[in-house]
């Protein structure tokens, strides 16, 4: 799932918060009908700057789930609407979105933002504000681990998804010694310590080598992975970082087998590394929404709206779902009592799933998506587990 853009934050060169943009609102009415009243969402991304296309796909997914739901309102419901704004993948730009839609009292919940750092940046100004905050992309454990009952995320967390990445592969491979191989960056050392755990609390041995990120020695990873003596090697990382470690793998004569985790979900493995990949499994939050009878005329309606589905599109529709499904079902009429319906109204129906939420804002039934590579496209092969959502 290529929703893993986690990249660090530089300095703007004093860039200030005034520079941040609100886009206007747009509220995908009706023409021609009044509404009883109208509540807003905010979608809090990059929509500038380098990361301006995944921002994008966020906010025209979360538009078309504004659309679908006004589609059905009568005059004496509430009728919903996006406002946007443009965090430019910064810090700076985080905080002061999130300071944006917190002191709008239309708006009753966020969706956003796009990367870790951007999110954590942001947490205490949707606290302060009272503002739930509905995560689409990140998968980092530091978002839910800070305490904050407003947060509510969509994606497994990264240490779950090693944990459940692990289970799924005793199911079906049972390896005899896994290694899990990262680099020491924001993303795929949790990935790599849950799977390296999971095995080792299941009696199977497994050890983690990890690569430091300021000066990659790839082929000194595959020499230590090499004398390991192991047959199964878990890439829990990104493409783009750990792409070159696997070619350097199969240069140095490892023959096992190999998986890898949702930053490998993604064009590029499926193009450059396939012949590197042979059968991996790579994982994802991103479910078959081909396979899923229940959502087939939301994912027809989002693909003639935006083209192509993306793993960032789809969540972007749901996160939004989310929001509206819980105030239509519990008449929230405010932030508090949104946070409330979230907190402690049962299971909500979306595009990528069925959620409910533990107190720490992850998902009570997390699971995990599977696919192999063949002719350069994913094919599902499994999940984690079986669920009422995909049959």
């Amino acid at each position: 799932m290529n929703t893993h853009t986690r990249s660090r934050f530089l300095a703007l060169g004093g860039a200030a918060v005034s520079a941040t943009l609100a886009r206007p609102a747009s509220a995908q009415l009706i023409p021609g009908t009044s509404y009883q009243r109208q509540i807003f969402i905010a979608v809090c991304a990059p929509l500038s700057g380098e990361k301006s296309e995944l921002g994008a796909q966020l906010y025209n997914g979360a538009r078309q789930a504004v659309y679908e739901a006004n589609r059905t309102v009568t005059p004496l419901e509430a009728a919903f609407g996006l406002r946007s704004f443009d965090d430019r993948d910064s810090l700076v730009g985080g905080i002061s979105t999130a300071q944006f839609a917190g002191d709008d009292p239309t708006i009753i919940a966020t969706v956003g933002h796009l990367t870790e750092s951007v999110t954590l940046a942001a947490l205490p100004q949707y606290a302060n504000a009272k503002m739930p905050l509905i995560v689409p992309a990140s998968s980092a454990d530091a978002i839910t681990m800070r305490g904050y009952r407003n947060v509510f995320r969509l994606p497994t967390k990264d240490t779950t998804e090693g944990q459940l990445f692990a289970q799924y592969l005793e199911r079906t491979a049972r390896p005899k010694h896994a290694v899990a191989l990262t680099l020491d960056g924001d993303y795929g050392p949790n990935v790599a310590q849950g799977f390296a755990a999971q095995l080792r609390a299941d009696k199977i041995a497994a050890d983690t080598v990890v690569i430091r990120a300021a000066t990659p020695d790839f082929a000194d990873a595959a020499k230590k992975i090499l004398a390991l003596d192991t047959d199964y090697v878990f890439l829990a990382g990104n493409t783009a970082a750990l792409g070159p470690a696997l070619l350097a793998l199969r240069a140095a004569g490892y023959k096992g087998a190999v998986g890898a985790s949702q930053g490998f979900y993604n064009v590029e493995s499926a193009q450059k590394y396939s012949r590197e990949l042979g059968n991996a499994l790579v994982s994802t939050s991103m479910p078959p929404l081909q396979k899923v009878s229940a959502v087939n005329n939301d994912l027809s309606d989002l693909r003639a709206s935006v083209g192509e589905v993306t793993p960032v599109s789809a969540f972007g529709f749901a996160s939004t779902q989310l929001a509206i499904n819980a105030v239509r079902r519990t008449g929230a009429a405010d932030r508090l009592s949104l946070l409330h319906a979230l907190q402690n109204a049962g299971s909500y129906d979306t595009l990528v799933g069925s959620f409910s939420f533990s107190f720490t804002g992850d998902p009570v039934d997390p699971n995990l998506y599977f696919y192999t590579i063949a002719d350069g496209h994913f094919k599902y092969a499994g999940s984690a587990h079986s669920s009422s959502f995909l049959i």
